[in-house]
């Protein structure tokens, strides 16, 4: 029995996927809250069961997915699992684009741990933990920003030194893209093919928007790193160079120490103590003015990109809502887009209710802008890709 296996490290999570013939047989995730930790995991169809789990036991994450899976028969042996396909989230040239990992891709992928690390220094240790478990699997790269290579010039280059760009790699590089590519491919099932100009926006622990026209990513909010852009649940999102110094100064940080205080001491977390949009909400309802404030900033910026990327686009003929965040919750939807009618976007509440963790129109029949909820699923895309290396690889 060939198995491939799927793994997406995030920010906040792990999910490990087992897949044969197209099928999850079994799936694994595992989250971080704040000090808290979760794992669920759901094998040959049975009920899906959720236990607390200590940060020892999340930091070994892979090992228990193994021994799950072999205990429950869903696998009979290791070598089983034929094909590793792995979400990577990282800046440079060289990771916007689908790869086999060696030790040559690790040594790359290290020297750019200060750079996201958030993402990959969890990653590069899933890399190791793999190879050892796993000797003989194919293990794949599978870009998170490849998508985004269709990135004008003006949109993908920074405001510095022509030189600085090419010698050490600096440019916009985008993240978010497996969902993107997964909303793109779903698009003309639900869209005219008159909707040219559409702003994806994926909502989650991390959050970020793409301006697509014609199906294509012509610019996006996060740039060299999965830190910029919008404010995020941990993540400072955008922030003014002076600013950052003077924060490196007066707390003597250094850059490593830095980059960690921007990804998880900003966003929600900075402005309210948490990041979780299902508490976040409940506090916001009950009129916490701290989480009401938090959410201005939040809208604001969300808003004030909407009207950038249309500006960019030439018009605005669809939103889509995706992510986390996005599919489960009304509340946010509601939040988010009130305000939005001058462009043509008007809200219908009773549909909004109704798409809770599936796809549909949240919008009236009349609005000239509407909006779409779509789920991602970047399980399909990281599968996809690696069963095409192995393809390829044999």
């Amino acid at each position: 029995m060939a198995v491939t296996l799927i793994i997406n490290p995030g920010s906040s999570s792990k999910k490990y996927f087992l897949v044969t013939d197209g099928r999850v047989i079994a799936s694994f995730r595992f989250e971080r809250n704040e000090q808290q930790f979760e794992m669920c995991r759901e094998e040959n169809g049975l009920q899906k069961i959720c236990e607390g789990i200590s940060s020892e036991q999340y930091g070994t994450a892979l090992r228990q997915v193994l021994d799950s899976a072999l205990r429950s028969g869903t696998i009979t042996n290791l070598s089983d699992i034929t094909r590793v396909g792995v979400r990577i989230v990282a800046p440079g040239t060289y990771f916007q684009a689908h790869r086999v990992i060696d030790e040559a891709y690790l040594v790359i992928l290290r020297g750019q741990e200060g750079s996201a690390p958030l993402h990959i220094p969890p990653t590069v240790r899933e890399i190791d933990q793999l190879r050892l478990e796993l000797p003989e699997a194919l293990i794949v790269g599978v870009s998170d920003s490849a998508f985004h290579t269709t990135l004008p010039t003006h949109a993908r280059t920074f405001a510095i030194l022509a030189e600085d760009s090419s010698l050490f790699d600096l440019y916009r590089f985008g993240y978010h893209g497996l969902s993107c590519t997964s909303v793109v491919r779903r698009l003309p099932a639900w869209l005219p093919a008159t909707a040219r100009r559409v702003i994806v926006c994926h909502l989650g622990s991390g959050m970020s928007m793409t301006a697509l026209l014609d199906g294509v990513s012509i610019d996006t909010t996060m740039g060299f790193g999965p830190g910029s852009g919008l404010m995020m649940g941990a993540r400072t999102g955008d922030i003014e160079p002076g600013l950052l110094l003077e924060l490196m100064r007066v707390k003597n940080l250094g850059l490593f120490d830095a980059q960690t205080y921007l990804q998880t001491q900003g966003g929600f977390v900075g402005l309210t103590g948490e990041s979780d949009f299902r508490h976040l909400l409940e506090r916001y309802a009950q009129g916490d003015e701290m989480v009401k404030a938090a959410f201005l900033q939040c809208v604001y910026q969300f808003q004030k990109t909407v009207g950038s990327f249309t500006v960019a686009l030439g018009g605005l003929d669809a939103i889509v809502l995706t992510a986390t965040a996005a599919e489960r919750s009304s509340a946010l939807r509601t939040i988010l887009l009130e305000g939005l009618e001058w462009l043509g976007v008007t809200l219908d509440q009773e549909r909004n209710e109704e798409v809770v963790s599936q796809d549909g129109f949240i919008t009236t029949a009349t609005a000239t802008v509407p909006v779409l909820v779509l789920r991602t699923d970047e399980l399909g895309e990281l599968l996809a890709t690696t069963l095409s290396f192995q393809s390829q690889h044999n």
